[in-house]
């Protein structure tokens, strides 16, 4: 299976809305949280966030590049989610890989984060087997309880090809 990315719409985001995941992966049911909520409408018009569609235009995921640096610093995340009736079966490496292939070619990163909350295994491993390594943790308090999250981030040999030389003689 092939994904790409394309601009959100949105129907995409009113279809996201539904999403709900079975067991401990409820955690990411997109209607549990009203900050979710407004964050998925509101990114409709974004240049960041993405809908994910499969070699026949279905829709399969989502995804968005966030600036997360401080001031002065240069640090994009990504965040990506799968229809939940596809996870688990085998597609979540090509899912990955073609979010971040495409958006390397949009935002020209050579570094990239993301964090997994750490009862993640599934998640955890595709990151891992896409070259990312984990860099630290946080605890972050959502729907009134904490969690754990892994912070992972993958980086990409610097191309000197891509510069733009100004010789001032």
């Amino acid at each position: 299976m092939s994904f790409i990315i394309r601009k959100r719409t949105e129907e995409d985001v009113n279809q996201f809305l539904t999403w709900t995941y079975e067991g401990i992966y409820s955690f990411y049911d997109n209607n549990l949280q009203e900050e979710k909520v407004d964050g998925f409408k509101q990114s409709i018009d974004s240049d960041k966030a993405f809908s994910v569609v499969n070699e026949d235009n279905e829709l399969v995921g989502n995804c968005e590049f966030f600036d997360v640096g401080d001031e002065g610093e240069e640090i994009i995340a990504v965040s990506v989610q799968m229809k939940p009736t596809l996870t688990g079966n085998g597609h979540g490496i090509s899912f990955v890989n073609a979010i971040i292939e495409q958006g390397r070619e949009l935002f020209k990163f050579n570094h990239l984060e993301l964090i997994v909350v750490d009862f993640n295994i599934r998640a955890i491993k595709v990151y891992e087997k896409v070259g990312f390594r984990k860099i630290g943790e946080i605890e972050n308090e959502i729907r009134g309880r904490k969690y754990n999250f892994i912070i992972m981030a993958k980086d990409w040999e610097f191309d000197a090809s891509n510069m733009l030389v100004i010789n001032d003689q």
